[in-house]
């Protein structure tokens, strides 16, 4: 999608369409300990990518960074114009998923506390996955912050912010036990990958240092998401919390391996044959509407055709399920896109100063 300045750049709508993929997966293989593929069970390597598909939610926020801070490259911000442009963005599908949700809750006799809606624009409470996007709302409020720093005091600066924020994950870890809550749902967990997007956005390296760097990461991240996977995964294989000290540190090593593979993805020199980057670049930009949408017609589909105690339900035959359900929503987002979202995107406004614009604003 472009972006409100004009620029596109579609081998990022690839990457958003990954993301949906990832999460879709990850909400239609499980929602219950059994149910409709047990969390005990571990596919063979690499599918745990798939079976631990949250993962996705760290690459739409790695992208977050690295998309920002590569439009804003050298150019100062509107900050009031940015947040404006980011809030038309989101905010209507936003607002109509949410009240979507309160009102099946009322229907169901499970309302949404009042409590939920108001607090969610810092905690995560808002129902399924529109919590993330207060995170996202969260960092656009940093940005501005954080390229500052970025600017008067180069990387280490950044580097210093997701070591401070890798020690409160240490301590929560130390004195509750676990650190799966504030790494996975909340900006002290997230702030990493909006970082590590911005370094690899803003840090030029050479096109060989990009390819290893990323081929390195990747490796070891599938090497450790796999054991991860085996060793009880988010779900601690019964459903409980996680108390691994992995979690420390999982958030970290997301953002590493998501931000240098973006780096070398966005900026490789072989063409992205005309077959894949169109269809790809298209879920990229239903993205959204996919990451939003998808939960309705997700619980409908499981109920409807899986064993709901897990008995007899297979990781491969339900994944076959997860890509036919994937493809079919497709239509329905790209409806919500162009019928509802895209309604919207006329009422952005540019945010991006020129450098001398910026001084002398400054003065």
């Amino acid at each position: 999608m472009r972006s409100t300045e004009g620029i596109y750049y579609s081998r990022l709508d690839h990457v958003r369409a990954c993301a949906a993929y990832l999460v879709f997966c990850w909400h239609f293989l499980h929602l219950t300990p059994t149910f409709p593929v047990p969390y005990a069970s571990a596919p063979i390597f690499p599918l745990a990518l798939l079976d631990e598909g949250h993962t996705g939610v760290a690459l739409f926020m790695t992208l977050s960074g690295y998309l920002f801070a590569k439009l804003v490259g050298g150019r100062g911000i509107d900050f009031g114009a940015f947040l404006w442009s980011r809030a038309v963005r989101l905010g209507p599908l936003l607002a109509v998923t949410i009240a979507a949700w309160v009102i099946i809750g009322w229907l169901t006799g499970t309302p949404v506390p009042l409590s939920d809606l108001t607090q969610g624009f810092i905690l995560p409470t808002w129902p399924k996955g529109t919590w993330s996007v207060s995170i996202e709302l969260q960092f656009y409020l940093l940005f501005p912050l954080l390229l500052m720093l970025f600017r008067k005091h180069g990387p280490f600066a950044l580097l210093a912010v997701v070591a401070y924020a890798l020690a409160v994950r240490f301590n929560w870890w130390r004195a509750y036990g676990e650190a799966q809550h504030i790494a996975y749902w909340t900006i002290l967990g997230r702030i990493d990958q909006f970082v590590f997007g911005m370094l690899f956005a803003l840090t030029p390296l050479t096109p060989r240092v990009r390819r290893i760097v990323a081929a390195l990461s990747g490796a070891a991240f599938l090497v450790l998401w796999h054991g991860f996977d085996r060793d009880g995964g988010y779900w601690n294989h019964t459903g409980a919390a996680s108390t691994s000290p992995l979690w420390i540190v999982i958030p970290t090593v997301e953002a590493i391996t998501f931000a240098s593979f973006m780096a070398w993805y966005d900026n490789a020199s072989f063409a992205v044959p005309a077959w894949l980057d169109r269809p790809l670049a298209k879920i990229g930009e239903w993205s959204f509407s996919i990451y939003l949408l998808h939960f309705f017609p997700a619980v409908a589909l499981r109920n409807m055709f899986w064993n709901t105690d897990g008995s007899d339900n297979n990781f491969y035959i339900v994944l076959l399920g997860a890509n036919v359900a994937f493809i079919t929503f497709l239509p329905v987002a790209a409806l919500s896109y162009t019928y509802f979202e895209k309604r919207f995107l006329v009422y952005r406004r540019p945010y991006l100063r020129a450098p001398a614009a910026e001084a002398a604003a400054v003065r």
